[in-house]
């Protein structure tokens, strides 16, 4: 089951160790929620076992207790984190009519997860660059299922069985999609919630082919902005003194001449 993480600890310090009543598997799921949080926002390489047994509420020795290595810890949170916004994509897409469909309902269904599950954010994000600095990582994430890889490429190949999308064109589509996808999650961790929102909504209607042309979303939810409208500025006072100084009607009677 995947634990919920929040990065933030609600309440006074906790006792180090197991808990009263508890048992391994409740001390287990707050090592790896304080993995994912610490992971996050500190990266792998500068996160200590202490770091993650401070969010955790244990002793840095009490982590050898369930997980042989800090590899092994950040691949468990990375796969817990995976396992809680994976549902939303399948939801989403579970009854597209078209690519275009399902490509649009994940782009969205990417916000929700995100929105209920925000520090999850950050370790996803930078998993790529984790990756390639640490060839452990990546080896390890070799043999990861890759989840929502597979959603994506399942969107296009129902494209490639609509016609919406030419099979020449499907591999480059999921990279584009994916690399997008990569880049929200960056800046969701970067900019913070109203931006990404934004991003997001944006980046649906380009999916949409809505982006371009002044249409308001199709979201019900997501209200249309009103078009800027320029101030009208008075020029009456700056003519009437350019009337009054004779150097500036000088200027003006030598512009017009010209």
């Amino acid at each position: 089951m995947p634990v919920s993480v929040t990065g933030k600890r609600k309440g006074g310090p906790r006792r180090r160790g197991r808990p009263r009543g508890g048992d391994s598997d409740v001390t287990r799921e707050r090592i790896v929620a304080s993995a994912c949080a610490c992971f996050g926002e500190r990266g792998y390489a500068t996160t200590t076992n202490q770091d993650i047994a401070d969010g955790a509420g244990v002793t840095s020795a009490a982590i050898y207790q369930y997980f042989d290595s800090k590899k092994e810890l950040y691949i468990e949170a990375v796969r817990n984190a995976q396992a809680l916004i994976i549902p939303h994509f399948r939801e989403a897409t579970a009854r597209m009519g078209s690519a275009r469909e399902g490509f649009r309902e994940l782009v969205r269904a990417y916000a929700v997860a995100h929105e209920r599950h925000p520090a999850v954010t950050p370790l996803l994000s930078a998993l790529p660059v984790e990756m390639r600095r640490h060839a452990e990582i990546a080896k390890a994430m070799e043999l990861e299922p890759h989840q929502f890889l597979q959603i994506i490429i399942d969107i296009a190949a129902r494209g490639v069985d609509t016609g919406e999308i030419d099979p020449a064109r499907a591999e480059g589509i999921v990279s584009m999609f994916l690399a997008c996808a990569m880049g929200l999650s960056l800046h969701a961790a970067l900019m913070g919630k109203e931006r990404f929102d934004s991003a997001v909504e944006s980046f649906a209607r380009l999916v949409e082919g809505t982006l371009l042309d002044g249409s308001a979303p199709r979201d019900q939810h997501v209200k249309a902005r009103k078009p800027a409208v320029r101030p009208r500025v008075d020029a009456t006072p700056v003519r009437a003194a350019s009337r009054r100084d004779p150097a500036e009607r000088h200027r003006r009677e030598r512009s017009s001449s010209r």
